[in-house]
This record gives C-alpha cells, sequence and structure tokens, in this order.
C-alpha cells in the first residue's frame, strides 16, 4: 500500500479498505481470546492465593507451601499471559488506529478518541502490523 506517510493511501480502495477492516476484526477477536486467557489464569491465581494463605495461617513453613503449590511456575504463567494479554492489546490499538485513518481520521482525533498521544497514532499508524507469534 503505496501512499500518505502514514503508510495508509490517501484514497484507500475497498479492497484495501475491507483488508483493514478484516484485520481490525481479527485483532480484536485476538485480544478477546486474550482476556479470556487472563480472566482465567487471574481466577486460578485467586485459588493459589487463598491456598498459600490458608497453609502460612495454620503454620506451615515458608518453603514448604512454596513447593508445595509450585509457586515458580504459577508465577510464571501468570507474567507470560500478562504480556500476551498486552501484546494482543497492542495489535488490536494498532488495527484500528490504522482503519480510522485510512477512513478519514486524522491523527488528533484519533487520539483524542482513545485517551493517547498524537505522537503515538502517528508512530503506530505509520509502523508495519505486528503478527501474533503462534506458539
Amino acid at each position: 500500500m503505496a501512499g500518505g506517510a502514514s503508510g495508509i493511501p490517501k484514497s484507500p480502495s475497498s479492497a484495501q479498505m475491507q483488508a483493514l477492516r478484516n484485520d481490525a476484526i481479527q485483532m480484536a477477536r485476538e485480544m478477546e481470546e486474550a482476556v479470556i486467557r487472563t480472566r482465567n489464569q487471574l481466577k486460578f491465581m485467586e485459588t493459589f492465593v487463598r491456598r498459600a494463605r490458608k497453609m502460612i495461617e495454620s503454620g506451615r513453613p515458608a518453603m514448604e507451601i512454596a513447593n508445595l503449590i509450585n509457586a515458580a511456575d504459577a508465577r510464571y504463567a501468570t507474567a507470560e499471559i500478562i504480556r500476551e494479554v498486552q501484546a494482543a492489546r497492542y495489535r488490536a490499538q494498532q488495527a484500528q488506529f490504522k482503519l480510522a485513518a485510512a477512513e478519514g481520521s486524522n491523527m488528533a482525533e484519533i487520539a483524542r478518541g482513545w485517551g493517547v498521544s498524537r505522537q503515538l497514532v502517528s508512530r503506530m499508524v505509520k509502523e508495519p502490523t505486528r503478527r501474533r507469534r503462534r506458539s
């Protein structure tokens, strides 16, 4: 798509607009899935923390608790899911910024609508679309 400084053509074709719209839909779907996985992980962590608290209350040694509930794996899984949701949010936001720009919104309008800086919108619209890394 050759065109304006933003990488979005000045007058995108209907096929280009549909591709941008499809991309925004797919990125929103991935964001939604990441939020569901995050919610599930947080529910797991809620149970995990409750179990640990009850063990502490019963007087069990801290290291015994850490080993029994596999604290390292739980911490890693939670950190990983948070990174995943942040990346999905970025991709979804970028796709929506690009679609809004192609629909004729300027960077300031997009920034106001999303509550971010115009510079951030401009940078995200100009940079290539990131794709989700498949595990």
